[in-house]
């Protein structure tokens, strides 16, 4: 039986640098991406665009009821991403200072977390993300916080929040994506 695989990942300032180096890929990622940049509510076509760009992967907008498969998934612009069930994501109107609020992702993930989800928090201001990681660290989720973030505030308060975490580099943490890719084709 082949391990459903999922891969988590909250961004804020210097995200896009970030991402850059994060999802450099020779080939499609055979397992579902799901991304909660903050970013501006009318940049989302652009994100998009920027994010297929820079991983050569699909990107798709979550706008409502989205069955995840493989691809990268992103909010409407203004839109926390949450999960519906399982495999199901959707979105629900901001209800933070920033969207996507990186926290009601991860909360929302908490129930549907195992030993094949994978959630990694890069850089960015203030301490989004840390909350969320509180639920995140009671279930069998790997933890993943940026080592070389350019705006390391988010980061050292996740660390400072929580205890069971792998604090890695982005080159490292590219390289953990891709051997997850290698897991799956060699589980078909």
């Amino acid at each position: 039986m082949i391990n459903i695989i999922k891969v988590i990942i909250g961004a804020s300032a210097g995200g896009p640098q970030a991402l850059k180096k994060l999802f450099s890929f020779n080939k499609e990622i055979n397992y579902p991406i799901i991304l909660a940049m903050h970013n501006l509510s009318n940049q989302t076509e652009n994100f998009k665009k920027y994010v297929e760009n820079i991983s050569n992967q699909k990107v798709h907008i979550v706008k409502n009821l989205k069955k995840i498969h493989n691809g990268i998934y992103i909010p409407d612009g203004g839109k926390d991403l949450i999960f519906f069930n399982k495999n199901t994501l959707t979105v629900s109107q901001k209800s933070d200072v920033v969207a996507p609020s990186i926290n009601h992702l991860f909360e929302s993930l908490a129930l549907y977390a195992d030993e094949n989800t994978y959630v990694f928090l890069l850089g960015g201001l203030g301490n989004d993300g840390s909350k969320g990681l509180k639920f995140l660290e009671k279930t069998r989720t790997i933890i993943y916080i940026q080592k070389d973030a350019q705006f390391p505030y988010m980061t050292k308060n996740a660390m400072n929040a929580i205890s069971h975490y792998i604090q890695m580099n982005l080159e490292d943490m590219n390289r953990v994506l891709i051997q997850l890719n290698e897991k799956i084709k060699n589980e078909k």
